[in-house]
């Protein structure tokens, strides 16, 4: 008998958590799970999970005193039991102390916190308490993220039993070779012999733009042939146009907003630049690895672990002059394209879509 599975996210935009959230619930229920989704009303997420038909209730955001709420908790655990939900997700540090407390007096089977964020969790007394009183499985998907998570906290918080090391998953057929949806070099009047770089992610700070950008700047002192999108919105995005005009870059950066082509994008760029000071187990590297593309990004330890720097892309100090030398040095390789299949042979290997699925039921649902 297949089991009742259910993921919570109040999120209220569309980022890496939701996205993993729908196509993983999305992908379950496929399999033949019975698969119930907690969202936020009105929200990108809730719609898309709507959209495909799966089983979407709403509730108001949970927040990080939400688990304060005992009335909140005593509903959700109402919800657990009526529905008799045998495992949950969360991924948010706010949703981790409210769902995990109704899980545990649902008495739920399997109470999984999947830890995205390669940030400390706090030494404080009810996260000790949560983490090894409620919460059965720890999901980290990355190394990094794993040792950031739990350096704070002793070491018997967290047993070894419900660590669970499962890297996010890219979709095969989305990424690997995929249709040319948009001519990008003819949408945005970009010569044949330029060099097309991308930039792909939310205008935020976690992505750190304004260090590319920078680093564009001193680029652009020596060489001239190169054009860089920057495809993403996010609340930087105008501060970033701003500092584009101020430094006279606005013929070598183009802001595309938001695009739902993106494999397209990858597969017709030279190469892919990331600027990022904290990542969990970053989309985009993955999915340039399945383009076949390779990547310059600024040395982050996450980066680090999926990125072998000089085979399948070249890593660089968060220093604005090593960071431009570095995609000077890229743009001068010779070798790009065989960095690219390099990076694509260790992603079909390590970090596929099925791959992430085949570990969740093998070390999770089963």
């Amino acid at each position: 008998m297949k089991r009742n599975i259910l993921f919570i996210n109040t999120g209220v935009i569309w980022g890496g958590v939701e996205g993993w959230n729908y196509k993983t619930a999305k992908e379950l229920k496929e399999k033949g799970y019975n698969v119930f989704v907690l969202a936020k009303k009105d929200t990108p997420f809730a719609q898309k999970c709507k959209e495909a038909d799966l089983n979407v209730e709403h509730i108001p955001k949970i927040n990080s005193s939400t688990f304060l709420n005992i009335a909140r908790v005593i509903r959700l655990r109402n919800y657990l039991k009526n529905n008799k939900i045998n495992v949950m997700f969360f991924c948010q540090s706010s949703h981790f102390k409210f769902a995990s407390l109704a899980g545990y007096f649902a008495n739920v089977d399997k109470i999984v916190y999947r830890r995205a964020l390669a940030k400390s969790i706090n030494n404080h007394f009810y996260n000790r308490l949560a983490l090894e009183n409620f919460v059965t499985d720890f999901m980290a998907i990355s190394k990094t993220t794993l040792n950031k998570s739990l350096e704070k906290l002793p070491e018997n918080v967290v047993s070894k039993e419900k660590i669970k090391l499962i890297y996010n998953g890219v979709n095969s057929k989305k990424f690997v070779n995929p249709k040319i949806k948009n001519n990008i070099r003819k949408q945005y009047n970009i010569d044949q012999d330029d060099i097309l770089i991308a930039n792909i992610g939310r205008l935020g700070r976690q992505k750190a733009q304004q260090d590319l950008i920078n680093a564009i700047n001193e680029l652009n002192k020596n060489y001239k042939k190169f054009k860089v999108l920057f495809v993403g919105t996010g609340d930087k995005a105008q501060e970033y146009k701003n500092l584009v005009k101020e430094l006279n870059l606005e013929d070598k950066i183009i802001f595309t907003g938001f695009r739902e082509d993106v494999p397209s994008i990858l597969k017709q760029v030279d190469f892919v630049a990331h600027s990022a000071i904290y990542e969990g187990c970053p989309w985009i590297v993955l999915e340039t690895m399945a383009a076949a593309k390779p990547i310059v990004a600024v040395d982050i330890p996450s980066v680090r672990e999926l990125v072998i720097d000089g085979e399948t892309g070249i890593l660089s100090e968060r220093n604005t002059t090593k960071f431009a030398n570095t995609l000077l040095k890229m743009i001068q390789n010779k070798e790009k394209e065989k960095m690219g299949e390099y990076a694509q042979k260790i992603y079909k290997k390590n970090y596929t879509f099925n791959k992430m699925i085949d570990n969740i039921e093998k070390r999770i649902l089963y």
